[in-house]
């Protein structure tokens, strides 16, 4: 889930959020990934149990963040 300030208002990333959170196959995939400051709690009370990947600090550090999470590397000078 990509989360910016447009995002946070929409109804459909809600319900989107909330089925997600009501089906038992997406227990420990919900990831909330930051583009852009805002305020997640006017989405769900409930996204403050989960770990955010900040990519609003930048690509590279967000890629590496998102990558330990998921359990694996990330070599920007790859390529």
């Amino acid at each position: 889930m990509i989360l910016s300030p447009h995002s946070v208002k929409s109804k459909w990333v809600k319900r989107e959020l909330l089925y997600a959170l009501d089906d038992a196959r997406y227990d420990n995939r919900i990831v909330p990934i930051l583009r852009k400051p805002c305020n997640h709690m006017n989405l769900s009370w409930t996204l403050g149990e989960f770990q955010f990947i900040d990519f609003a600090a930048g690509f590279d550090e967000g890629c590496r963040s998102l990558l330990r999470v998921w359990g694996q590397g990330y070599d920007a000078e790859a390529d």
